[in-house]
């Protein structure tokens, strides 16, 4: 079964990392296996492993990463796109240092953007037995982060902060409130000698 109709599908995030540093954010932008029922298809739809290798392979590095579909301003463009990864299609992104850059990458620091959605096209895709839509061949057009993912328990695992720039007078100050404790030096009784004279 062929499909030629360009759809768009929203899935959970499941954050890998979002290093604000260095403004790469990655993740996993669609699970294998898992099914969705936003895409409007009857008995759900879901993707099958290996089912975006060919389309991430001819154009991966050209992808863009948009804020909810609003192709007329991209916010980052891809550092890693693995469509081989066990869980899913992995993506790291690096975030551009535009406005509209800075804003999403406060909102994703703060947990608000949490959520991957994707344009793609359905090359290729079966009726499974639980009467589910299988795709087994897409053409990936776009991904989009945004706030509100197909499923409830979309969330973000893990947000690494930039390291504080350490200054000496920060240092100093910080040592002189913190005075090093003085230790008792009294030296210890020879247990050993004790225990034999009992």
């Amino acid at each position: 079964m062929t499909e030629t109709t360009a759809l768009t599908a929203t899935f959970p995030i499941e954050w890998r990392e979002l290093n604000a540093d260095q403004r790469i954010v990655g993740g996993l932008a669609i699970p294998y296996g898992e099914t969705s029922y936003v895409a409007g298809t009857p008995g759900g739809e879901r993707f099958i492993a290996g089912s975006f290798n060919r389309s991430v392979g001819a154009r991966g590095t050209r992808l863009k990463l948009f804020r909810s579909h609003d192709h007329t301003t991209a916010i980052g463009r891809p550092v890693k796109i693995d469509a081989r990864h066990p869980d899913g299609l992995y993506t790291e992104w690096q975030i551009a240092k535009t406005p509209a850059g800075d804003a999403a990458l406060n909102e994703i620091v703060e947990g608000m953007l949490d959520s991957f959605s994707i344009g793609f096209r359905a090359i290729k895709s079966r009726r499974a037995d639980d009467g589910a839509r299988e795709v087994q061949e897409a053409e990936i057009h776009e991904v989009s982060i945004l706030p509100l993912g197909a499923y409830e328990g979309a969330k973000v695992l893990s947000v690494r902060s930039p390291a504080p720039v350490l200054r000496a007078a920060d240092l100093t100050a910080w040592l002189a409130a913190h005075p090093v404790p003085e230790v008792d030096r009294t030296p210890l009784p020879d247990l050993y000698q004790y225990r034999r004279a009992r």
